[in-house]
C-alpha cells in the first residue's frame, strides 16, 4: 500500500478552514454563551484559586486550566481558545491537504462546519484540547498506513497527543492507542498477519474476544453489580447534582443492571443528537441542534457504512478497521451514560470523539481513493510503455 501522493495542497482550503474556526470562536464568546453554558469556561485568572481547591493534586482540570493559564498570558479572553481554534483548522488542513482532491468535498464541509465542533474547537475546554490531540493521531495514522514513512517529529507529537489525551480524557485513550498501535506496526500486520486470516476468522476472533472478556469480568463477583451500579449513579450524580440546570433529565429509569443495557438501546443514538422531539417542542430553541444533531447521527451511520465496505473489500486495510470498530463500539457502549442526563452536555462532550468518528474514517477513505487512483495511473503509465 506504498504510495506517493502528489501535494495538492489549497490555499483556498486553508483559508477556508481557518475563516470557520475563527467565526466559531466568536459565535461562541458572542452569541453561544449568552444562551448555554460554555461548559468550563476556563478562567486563566482562575487558575491559582483551581489549583489550591485540587490541594496541588494533578488531575485533568488543573492540568488544562494550566494550559489556558499559560496561554492566556499572552493571548488575553478568548484570544487564546480562538488561537487552539487556529491550530486546529491548521492540522485538519496539513491531514487533508494532500488527498483533498479525492475527498467528497461536499461531505468533508459538512463534516468540518458542524455549528457545535466549530463553538467546542473554539472553545476553552477539555473538548478543545482533545479535538488538537485526536486530529494529530489520525493523522499519523493514515500516512503510516499508505506510506510507512513518518519522520520522528510526527512520531514524538503523536506520542505526546496520546500522553495529553490519557490525562484529559482516559476513557478515550484506549481507542486512540488501539488506532496508533495497528498503524504503528501496519508493516508487520500487512506482510504477515493479513495475506492468511480472512473476514470469517476476524469475525470469530472478534466474538471469541469479547466471550473471553465477559467471562474474565464475571470471575469477579462484583462487576456486573455493585461496580456497574456505582457507576451508574456516579455518572447521574455528576449531572444531577446541579440542580440549577433546566436542562437535565430526571426520569429515565437508571437502578439496576437492565436499565443500563436497556437504555443504551436509545441511550447512544439519542446522544449524539442532542435534544429529543419533545425537548424541542418545549424548547424551540433547541431545534437546530436537534437538526444538527439527527445529520450528524446519519453522517456517523454512512462512514461507519463505506469504512465496513472497505474493510471488507481490502485485506491490508482490515486489520486496522475491524479493531477500530470494535474497540470504538465498546468505548462509546461505556461512556454513553454522560451523553443522556444532559442534552447540552451531550451535544459537548461527543465533540471529543468527533476526529475519530468522523474526521478519521473520512480521511481512511480518502487516502484508500487516492492509493486506487495513483496505482491505476501507474499502471496505465507502465502498459505504455
Amino acid at each position: 500500500m506504498r504510495i506517493l501522493i502528489p501535494n495538492k495542497s489549497s490555499r483556498a482550503l486553508l483559508i477556508g478552514l481557518i475563516a470557520a474556526h475563527v467565526f466559531g470562536t466568536l459565535f461562541a464568546y458572542t452569541v453561544y454563551a449568552n444562551v448555554s453554558s460554555l461548559g468550563d469556561g476556563y478562567n486563566p485568572e482562575s487558575y491559582y484559586g483551581i489549583k489550591s481547591a485540587y490541594e496541588n493534586q494533578f488531575g485533568s482540570t488543573v492540568f488544562v486550566w494550566g494550559i489556558y493559564f499559560f496561554v492566556g498570558k499572552v493571548l488575553p479572553f478568548f484570544l487564546a481558545p480562538m488561537g487552539f481554534g487556529l491550530i486546529a483548522a491548521i492540522l485538519i488542513w496539513h491531514a487533508f491537504r494532500d488527498v483533498y482532491i479525492y475527498t467528497n468535498r461536499q461531505l468533508f464541509w459538512v463534516c468540518n462546519l458542524f455549528p457545535h465542533f466549530l463553538i467546542w474547537s473554539g472553545s476553552s475546554s477539555k473538548e478543545q484540547i482533545v479535538i488538537i490531540c485526536g486530529i494529530i493521531i489520525i493523522n499519523f495514522v493514515a500516512r503510516r498506513l499508505f506510506s510507512y514513512r513518518i519522520s520522528n517529529i510526527n512520531l514524538l507529537f503523536t506520542i505526546i497527543a496520546l500522553g495529553i489525551i490519557f490525562i484529559v480524557r482516559p476513557n478515550y485513550f484506549a481507542i486512540y492507542i488501539t488506532i496508533f498501535i495497528t498503524a504503528f506496526s501496519a508493516p508487520l500486520l500487512n506482510s504477515i498477519i493479513t495475506e492468511r486470516l480472512s473476514i470469517g476468522i476476524w469475525f470469530v476472533t472478534f466474538i471469541l474476544s469479547i466471550s473471553l472478556l465477559t467471562f474474565a469480568l464475571t470471575l469477579h463477583e462484583t462487576f456486573f453489580s455493585e461496580d456497574v451500579i456505582k457507576f451508574m449513579m456516579r455518572a447521574r450524580h455528576s449531572f444531577l447534582a446541579y440542580t440549577t440546570s433546566g436542562s437535565n433529565r430526571t426520569d429515565i429509569q437508571w437502578n439496576n443492571l437492565y436499565d443500563f443495557f436497556y437504555t443504551s438501546i436509545w441511550g447512544i443514538p439519542q446522544g449524539f443528537i442532542g435534544p429529543t422531539f419533545m425537548e424541542i417542542l418545549s424548547k424551540p430553541v433547541q431545534a437546530p441542534a436537534f437538526l444538527e444533531g439527527v445529520i450528524y447521527l446519519m453522517v456517523i451511520l454512512y462512514l461507519l457504512y463505506k469504512l465496513i465496505q472497505l474493510g471488507k473489500s481490502s485485506r491490508p486495510l482490515r486489520v486496522h478497521i475491524f479493531p477500530f470498530i470494535f474497540v470504538g463500539f465498546c468505548i462509546i457502549f461505556v461512556s454513553y451514560p454522560y451523553l443522556i442526563f444532559n442534552p447540552g452536555s451531550a451535544l459537548r462532550y461527543k465533540q471529543a470523539l468527533h476526529p475519530l468518528l468522523v474526521l478519521y474514517p473520512l480521511l481512511i477513505l480518502a487516502y484508500n481513493r487516492a492509493n486506487y487512483f495513483t496505482n491505476t495511473n501507474f499502471k496505465k503509465q507502465s502498459d505504455v510503455r
